[in-house]
């Protein structure tokens, strides 16, 4: 959860108690996809979900790819 409360944290989201952060963010499938970061988009909202193997690097790509 701590990576996910990363990822929120540079979203601009509070604190959440899940590995899987779910949020409106403007053509995240397609930024993500230039990067070659997997995530779903659902519903048309960005689903990013967190495992053991993630590392805050790969959250930082993410946000990067996001502010892109």
């Amino acid at each position: 959860m701590g990576l996910a409360n990363e990822f929120r944290a540079g979203l601009g989201m509070p604190p959440g108690d899940s590995a899987i952060v779910s949020t409106n963010v403007p053509d995240a499938e397609q930024a993500f996809e230039a990067r070659g970061i997997r995530a779903a988009v659902r519903g048309g909202k960005l689903r990013a979900s967190f495992h053991v193997y993630s590392t805050s690097a790969d959250v930082q790509l993410a946000l990067d790819a996001l502010r892109a």
